[in-house]
């Protein structure tokens, strides 16, 4: 390519003309046949250069003979290799493990199949296909499920006589992961990234494109909501706030074995997916003005589901704050592969002879723990995300609202003014047509795209956040005059139905001591 600036790493030049090559517009590596003459250029002989370093595949071929590929199940029986529809391999395409391991997730569960694998139909016609977000989804999914290319690779088939089994080559998502990479921070780099951020992005980005004809949004499907209620320790007026969400961060009960229990220090006891779900439900204190008695004693604060999903997304947190640097915490975290029936969790919504708190913005005469504000602030975190954290948190300590911060990094009001009232009166609304236009292209109703625009300041690009974390399911649309509307409760995804049984489908596990690689 031209006009792309590239790095050589001068250890490696060799007299025959090679050399590692690095292009970072391109984000990989390259090979210039006209080394010699570009090298002179600068003044450096080719012919008098020397190897004196690694190159780049030489560290990676020698890092990969020193890693522990084996797979074994818990009895130390090595896995065998698969192949058949449903049964393909995504290559590495340099840190992309966090990629594939969402792609296998998603695409074996039906709502992705049905939407996006179509085996007998043509591709959808369009003159930039590696620019359209349908295309790439339909093609990850035919070349994940259609079993065309789950076949032993050829060079790694191995002698009839051999030990070794043979392997898939896998293929390897490179337009894919351009396109939804593309203008983002981090995915668009090389780099380790985290899994779960990495879904939420696909989950945002299939959120805002069209899904015309028969194509159902498969976001849908992990749809819910969360309740919070708060209740004033002295008057015992209460107040309910739901919200849509499409997955959930749930923090790890960390118990320390003993020196009697373990040799290491830093060995945790196992726990399992319910004490996780316990320590998110549980009730704590909030320490803040009751609007409606003026007493000073504080809230209980407690989290439920309001709804269940079809699909339910945890990530479970595993870090704490050691010497003020984000640590992870290796604790086994056991999920049976039995049915788990999660009707516990399940809130009642508000009680007959509950009061109900006046609707007063508390918020507003919220004030923080100075002392963990300031552990926050040291952090390089933003004033306004670090009150926002501990208010939610129940202004407690530092690390809760760390927690939080981490697993809300993308919320599009994190940075908004605790207390602030950002919305607009419909009298007032900020949007014209061409916005509303704008939204509509791309897929957003007009209803919503004027909600949205009204809630973000006419700011299209916040406006299309705001669509993201607020589902539609949530939003009473002016055209609909739903029954649930005129009883007075929201209209909310997901189902309340018990028994609540859930069954786990897939686990995405981090491999690494340090929460920024692995």
């Amino acid at each position: 390519m031209t006009s792309h600036a590239v790095a050589v790493k001068l250890g490696s030049i060799t007299a025959d003309g090679t050399a590692d090559i690095y292009c970072y517009a391109c984000n990989e590596e390259r090979i210039d046949p006209d080394l010699g003459p570009h090298l002179a250029h600068w003044g450096i002989n080719l012919m008098a250069r020397e190897k004196t370093e690694k190159s780049l595949m030489e560290m990676q071929i020698e890092h990969n003979l020193k890693w522990d590929f084996s797979m074994t199940t818990e009895d130390g029986h090595e896995l065998t290799p698969v192949f058949g529809p449903g049964l393909t391999g995504l290559a590495n395409l340099g840190n992309s493990c966090y990629l594939s391991s969402v792609l296998q997730c998603i695409f074996d569960l039906p709502e992705f199949q049905n939407r996006y694998y179509h085996e007998h139909d043509e591709p959808p016609f369009t003159p930039l296909p590696a620019e359209d977000l349908e295309t790439q989804m339909r093609k990850v999914a035919d070349g994940i499920l259609s079993g065309r290319y789950s076949q032993a690779d050829k060079n790694t088939v191995a002698a009839p006589d051999s030990s070794e089994k043979p392997q898939q080559k896998g293929l390897a998502p490179t337009m894919f992961k351009h396109l939804v990479g593309r203008g983002h921070e981090e995915f668009s780099t090389m780099r380790q990234q985290d899994a779960f951020e990495f879904l939420l992005h696909i989950f945002k980005i299939i959120n805002l494109a069209k899904h015309s004809g028969n194509g159902e949004n498969p976001i849908k499907a992990f749809d819910f909501a969360m309740e919070q209620r708060l209740q004033c320790l002295s008057c015992q007026k209460v107040r309910y706030k739901v919200d849509g969400q499409d997955n959930v961060s749930i923090p790890v009960p960390a118990r320390r074995l003993t020196s009697d229990d373990s040799s290491s220090a830093d060995s945790f006891a196992p726990v399992t997916l319910y004490d996780c779900l316990d320590a998110f439900t549980s009730e704590e204190i909030v320490q803040m003005d009751c609007p409606s008695c003026k007493a000073k004693d504080g809230f209980s604060k407690r989290s439920s589901f309001r709804t269940l999903p079809q699909h339910l997304v945890v990530n479970a947190r595993r870090f704490e704050i050691v010497n003020w640097v984000p640590t992870k915490l290796e604790i086994p975290v056991e999920v049976s592969d039995q049915e788990m029936d999660l009707s516990q969790y399940l809130s009642g919504g508000q009680r007959a002879n509950e009061e109900l708190l006046p609707d007063i913005n508390t918020a507003a005469s919220f004030t923080p723990n100075e002392i963990a504000l300031d552990q926050l602030l040291s952090m390089g975190f933003p004033k306004a995300r670090c009150e926002k954290a501990l208010y939610v948190t129940g202004n407690t300590d530092a690390e809760a609202a760390m927690n939080w911060l981490f697993a809300h990094m993308d919320d599009d009001d994190v940075d908004e003014p605790l207390g602030g009232n950002k919305s607009l009166s419909s009298s007032d609304a900020s949007y014209d047509a061409g916005k509303v236009a704008q939204l509509g292209e791309m897929g957003i109703e007009e209803p919503r795209a004027k909600k949205a625009l009204e809630a973000t300041g006419g700011d299209v690009v916040r406006a299309i956040d705001w669509v993201f974390s607020h589902p539609d399911a949530l939003i009473e649309d002016e055209n609909q005059a739903s029954d649930d509307a005129s009883s007075g409760q929201p209209r909310v995804p997901g189902f309340d139905s018990t028994p609540a049984r859930y069954q786990l489908r897939s686990i995405i596990c981090h491999k690494g001591s340090s929460i920024h690689a692995g």
